[in-house]
């Protein structure tokens, strides 16, 4: 049996700039899953959904250790365990599992079955939901075609998008976004009016940028409100970028990160996204790099370095923005860092060992440790 351990962190809104030495809080011992592989192992966009996902406004945190893993939900009131929910899809508060034919949906805020849904045929495979989690995408190759099912537990619709095998990044509405991996390297983005069928001609790309995204799909976040997907692509030199998809309005943008040179370094940036929705902070140990992006016109508004040293490259960070804004805490499995914005600088590090995910509890007082 494992246990979960919390930071206190009452007081600390208070001395931002020099706090003191937190004790570990220790509540029920839980049973976790550990990591089968190191989280910083590159993934397809259909698998770069987060490891952990807040949920409930805030109240709830479920996480995995890999995409194909079950979920647990604990409350970020007490640090307890709720449940634990299969392995699947998640979107807004809904998870999705397959199980061949059938789709199970499942409330991620209650742990509650909610229906089940048939695929068309035991060979499609589940390979994302809508923003809202309410329809699932499912797909399958056959004879040079790829069949999509959109599947809710209501209806189902299949279109057939011919010559390709495409992969689903997103659906809202109307607007099913596909991707196609090239075998030369690098994904192009198209929009598939869904009610049609209609496949746009011309991928959908930033107006200043070439129409092919190179690098590797590395990681993805999703906006709370559904409207923007926020994907993180790293290149063989260890140059990253962030792609921020409006699904609702059908719009990219491109979002260059700082720092090159090396792939392991690269892999250490985590993403979060405030409260309001207004900014996503990108932070980077390897690199030693913090980045604050402006959602709505899509351009860097601070940027400034931080000093890490010794910092395990081998997983992506665990992270964590604290309700009010004012405090980003990371874990490499070794340790736990917090990082105050305010004052640009790393004001604690303690030993964690394991640590695969973080939460901080609905007012701040307590930043959660699980492992």
């Amino acid at each position: 049996m494992r246990s979960i351990r919390g930071t206190d962190l009452r007081g600390s809104r208070r001395r931002r700039t020099g706090m003191r030495k937190l004790a570990f809080l220790l509540a029920a011992p839980l049973l976790f899953l550990l990591p089968g592989a190191a989280r910083g192992a590159a993934c397809s966009p259909l698998d770069c959904a987060p490891s952990q996902f807040t949920l409930d406004h805030g109240t709830l945190l479920a996480f995995r250790a890999q995409a194909n893993k079950p979920v647990t939900v604990v409350d970020l009131r007490t640090g307890e365990k709720r449940w634990t929910l299969p392995a699947g899809l998640v979107a807004g508060d809904l998870l999705v599992h397959q199980s061949s034919r059938t789709l199970t949906w499942y409330d991620t805020s209650t742990g509650q079955q909610l229906g089940t849904a048939g695929l068309p045929d035991v060979e499609y495979s589940l390979g994302g939901l809508s923003q809202d989690g309410t329809r699932a995408i499912a797909t399958r190759w056959v004879h040079g075609n790829t069949s999509i099912a959109v599947v809710s537990r209501t209806s189902r619709k299949v279109v057939t998008v011919p010559g390709v095998r495409w992969q689903i990044d997103a659906l809202s509405g109307n607007n099913l976004f596909l991707i196609h991996s090239f075998q030369q390297g690098g994904y192009e983005i198209r929009l598939l009016h869904l009610g049609s069928g209609r496949l746009e001609r011309k991928p959908l790309k930033d107006p200043h940028e070439s129409g092919r995204i190179w690098g590797v799909p590395f990681s993805r976040l999703a906006s709370d409100d559904g409207t923007y997907l926020f994907t993180l692509y790293i290149g063989s030199n260890g140059a990253s970028m962030i792609h921020e998809l409006n699904v609702r309005t059908a719009t990219a943008r491109c979002i260059d990160l700082p720092g090159t040179g090396d792939y392991g370094s690269a892999a250490t940036w985590t993403m979060q996204q405030s409260r309001d929705g207004r900014t996503l902070w990108a932070v980077n140990p390897g690199y030693g790099r913090v980045v604050a992006i402006d959602v709505l016109s899509r351009k860097v508004t601070t940027a400034f370095r931080i000093d890490l040293a010794s910092w395990n490259n081998g997983t992506t960070p665990a992270s964590a923005l604290s309700p009010d804004g004012t405090q980003f805490a990371l874990a490499d499995g070794e340790t736990v860092a917090l990082l105050d914005l305010s004052a640009k600088k790393i004001v604690q590090r303690d030993p964690a060992k394991k640590v695969i995910a973080l939460g901080y509890a609905p007012d701040g007082s307590s930043l959660w440790h699980f492992v």
